[in-house]
């Protein structure tokens, strides 16, 4: 795919969101907000191209055979709820708060996440707000693996300020949303045969498709929770991740169903060259799912989004980030070490510690530290199958140790997508970004110049390690250093006054009816 491609793309998708007569389930659709040109955002789409094919199993058109799996998966989810625990119902659970001033969801995706007192995404933000007289509740959007259920010992460790959202809802709405799932299908499967494109004929069928899908549904029985929640706390502010992305609105939308709380958005990762959905406003008629305030990673982000007309009118707050590593002196000297950040992506994973591994060969004198992105499940016994044999002895794979630690001792990082390679630069490692042939470019450090290198195969990444001008203490390393410095600002507490500032004037809405989801 290529730029312009990409362009009609995203265009085509927000003239299907904007259509008259789009509902919510419409809007919940991943496929229909572009996020950004990662690779792995983008595979969906290739069923667009001549010859792609959407499964036939997320179609409500599709016949009999190739509906079984969608029937499948709605007697499971019938199953899940009528089995779900009660304390997984964080409204009707004793002892959990009647109101808060401050809703945060953010998302739960290792048993790990629970172990300390701060958040994986929001970091502190509790605890700065409890300093600054705000109430707040942690809402977690369960992402462990199905097999992996919470335990009493787990919901114990949650106490009363945190929770995790049930992962079905009662078996009324379950239907319900099923129902609705089927006629949103539907609905775009005919706006596709009218369409006037042959782009917006083969999305349309895309999106119509995927209404039955996991992720469509994810989202409308995460809408269906956040608003059970909001019910019950009555928050002023209701915060959660920023990239753009259909959950997003999802929790925006329910939010704003029982009042009018402040919708906030943390724009917690770096800001891609062709990034759309966190760009724009959706604007669906009648469907108020956009945020009004946005915290951004720092100054850069900041300037950018400010610079999208699309986006307007939005207030935007840097607010930094509780992972930005400190920026210490550099080492004079570091030993000849590279540390390979995949994201959270496992086909990412894949492709890099594959080339890695064929670098390692090339450069016996450079040890390769393989970090696996923390959220990612990584096991070590795939490392000699991802590298074709034995894994060189210059290879090591990182099993303890914090992201700081290990761009403490680095000289060099590898990395594609990876947001952590803003923090490695900051700690004055030189950042290797591996490019491909047929790919648009995801580089998070697009606009740096002059010490990032981008690198196409072993023989490119070994000649450019090895030059003299590789100096963390050289003209070009400082200067990366102040850009990221400016990309990623440490925390600011004072952020959090504006926004409480904000809230307070937000006049209280009278609270719509509502009928609890579950």
């Amino acid at each position: 795919m290529n730029a312009r491609d990409y362009a009609d793309l995203a265009a085509a998708c927000d003239e299907l969101l904007r259509a008259r007569g789009t509902s919510f389930t419409r809007i919940a659709l991943p496929a229909l907000h572009v996020i950004n040109e990662h690779p792995s955002l983008l595979r969906i789409y290739e069923q667009l191209a001549p010859g792609g094919a959407a499964p036939d199993d997320l179609s409500p058109a599709a016949p009999p055979a190739g509906q079984r799996p969608v029937v499948l998966r709605a007697a499971r989810a019938l199953k899940r709820a009528l089995q779900e625990a009660p304390e997984a119902r964080p409204w009707r659970r004793a002892g959990f708060p009647e109101r808060v001033d401050v809703l945060i969801v953010s998302r739960l995706a290792s048993r790990a996440q629970l172990a300390g007192p701060d958040d994986f995404y929001f970091g502190a933000l509790q605890r700065l707000l409890s300093a600054r007289g705000a109430t707040s509740v942690l809402a977690l959007v369960n992402h462990l693996p199905p097999h992996s259920p919470l335990t009493p010992a787990d919901w114990a460790s949650l106490g009363s300020a945190r929770t995790v959202l049930p992962r079905t809802l009662a078996p009324g709405t379950e239907v319900r949303l099923w129902g609705q799932s089927v006629l949103a299908g539907r609905a775009l499967l005919r706006a596709g045969r009218g369409a006037g494109s042959p782009l917006l004929t083969a999305l349309a069928r895309l999106a119509g498709r995927q209404a039955l899908s996991g992720g469509a549904m994810q989202n409308l029985r995460l809408h269906g929770s956040v608003a059970a929640l909001c019910q019950r706390l009555s928050p002023r502010i209701v915060i959660t991740t920023y990239e753009g992305d259909a959950s997003e609105r999802a929790i925006w939308h329910a939010a704003r169903l029982q009042g009018r709380p402040l919708c906030v958005g943390y724009q917690h990762t770096a800001l891609r060259e062709h990034a759309h959905a966190i760009r724009r406003r959706v604007n669906a008629p009648g469907i108020d799912c956009d945020p009004e305030v946005i915290l951004t990673l720092g100054e850069i982000t900041r300037a950018a989004l400010a610079d999208s007309a699309a986006l307007r009118p939005v207030h935007l707050i840097n607010y930094g980030s509780h992972r930005r590593v400190t920026l210490a002196p550099v080492a004079a000297e570091r030993a000849p070490l590279c540390l390979v950040l995949p994201d959270g992506d496992p086909r990412e994973c894949h492709i890099l510690f594959e080339f890695a591994m064929a670098c390692a060969r090339h450069m016996p004198e450079v040890t390769f530290l393989l970090r696996p992105h923390p959220v990612t499940n990584f096991d070590a016994a795939v490392l000699g199958v991802i590298g074709g044999g034995a894994v060189p002895a210059n290879v090591m794979l990182s099993r303890e140790g914090t992201l700081a630690q290990h761009c403490a001792r680095a000289r060099f990082c590898l990395y594609r997508g990876s947001s952590a390679a803003l923090q490695a630069v900051l700690a004055g490692v030189q950042p290797f970004y591996l490019a491909r042939p047929g790919e648009l470019c995801f580089d998070p450090l697009y606009q740096l110049h002059g010490w990032r290198v981008s690198v196409t195969s072993p023989a490119e990444f070994c000649g450019h390690a090895r030059a003299e001008e590789t100096s963390a203490h050289s003209q070009a390393a400082q200067a990366a250093r102040s850009f990221c410095d400016r990309y990623v600002s440490p925390v600011r507490a004072e952020a959090l006054d504006e926004l409480l500032a904000l809230a307070a004037r937000v006049p209280a809405a009278r609270a719509s009816p509502l009928r609890r989801a579950g």
